[in-house]
């Protein structure tokens, strides 16, 4: 699975959009992508199971319906079984994106949202001093956009409002240029912002680090 990938200029646009939000705005923000939001080590076990699964029921209808083409025996059965289990668990460590697909929904959802939490307290974006903190958080694997707004921006500006930001993400990622995407999205939470009074007093100073992150 490919990772995100941003030059030095995209990373250059990205903190500067950063700033320029800052500049008008007593909200800080902080993007933040990660390559996947749990490592999922389940899905090996599922996809074990699974296939050795589907290997036992058509071996054995194929064997009940007289519909094999050769005889097998059954050490022959086991060893057939347990190269499919071998190979069941082997699928998510080729392909790590064919995780997504074993992994329920909301189990990815639930990961997502633990892995954004982290984040929110790691990059400290609840201590600025009038709880202004603004995570944008992306997570590749899952296909998940969250945009986490602290206690004080949280009056104002509801959860529905940041659905734009998310589309413009999502929109940038599809197209292949996620660096524009996150730049309209931050550009969006500026507009958002100042439509809810958060507007830059003179007191005001950064608090945060304004550099994209990007995590393996």
């Amino acid at each position: 699975m490919a990772k995100y990938t941003f030059t030095s200029g995209e990373k250059e646009q990205v903190k500067q959009a950063v700033k320029d939000l800052e500049k008008v705005s007593c909200g800080e923000i902080v993007p933040y992508f990660v390559n996947s939001s749990d490592d999922y080590s389940e899905a090996t076990w599922y996809s074990s199971a699974s296939l050795g699964a589907i290997s036992t029921i058509v071996m054995g209808l194929l064997s009940y319906t007289w519909m094999l083409p050769f005889h097998l025996t059954p050490l022959e059965v086991s060893i057939v079984i347990l190269i499919s289990l071998i190979i069941g668990f082997l699928v998510p460590v080729v392909l790590p994106q064919s995780r997504r697909l074993i992994i329920s929904r909301d189990k990815q959802e639930q990961r997502v949202r633990q892995r954004a939490a982290e984040a929110f307290l790691t990059e400290k974006v609840y201590q600025t001093e009038e709880k202004v903190g603004i995570l944008i958080f992306v997570s590749q694997l899952e296909h998940q956009v969250l945009v986490i707004g602290d206690e004080g921006i949280n009056e104002k500006v509801k959860p529905g409002d940041w659905e734009e930001v998310v589309n413009l993400i999502i929109e940038g990622i599809k197209s292949g240029q996620t660096s524009v995407g996150l730049i309209k999205a931050i550009n969006q939470c500026k507009d958002l912002l100042l439509a809810n009074g958060f507007v830059r007093k003179s007191t005001d100073f950064n608090e945060l680090d304004d550099d994209l992150r990007i995590e393996d």
